[in-house]
């Protein structure tokens, strides 16, 4: 079961991630092999991250 949401979470983390690094690139980035898949899955795992840093940065920030 571990092995099926690491899948799905991989997956959804390079889709975001080449989204991302196509837009930013005008759509020349394709984000199909090697580094480059790497590269879009840390990307959009960022991306997905980021939300919750910043809740839990403002929650810091209002309770002080």
């Amino acid at each position: 079961m571990d092995f099926i949401s690491d899948v799905a979470i991989n997956l959804l983390a390079h889709r975001i991630g080449s989204r991302v690094l196509a837009f930013l690139s005008g759509g020349r980035f394709q984000g199909e092999r090697g580094f480059a898949w790497g590269f879009a899955v840390a990307v959009g795992g960022l991306v997905l991250i980021v939300p919750l840093v910043a809740f839990i940065a403002w929650m810091i920030h209002t309770g002080s």
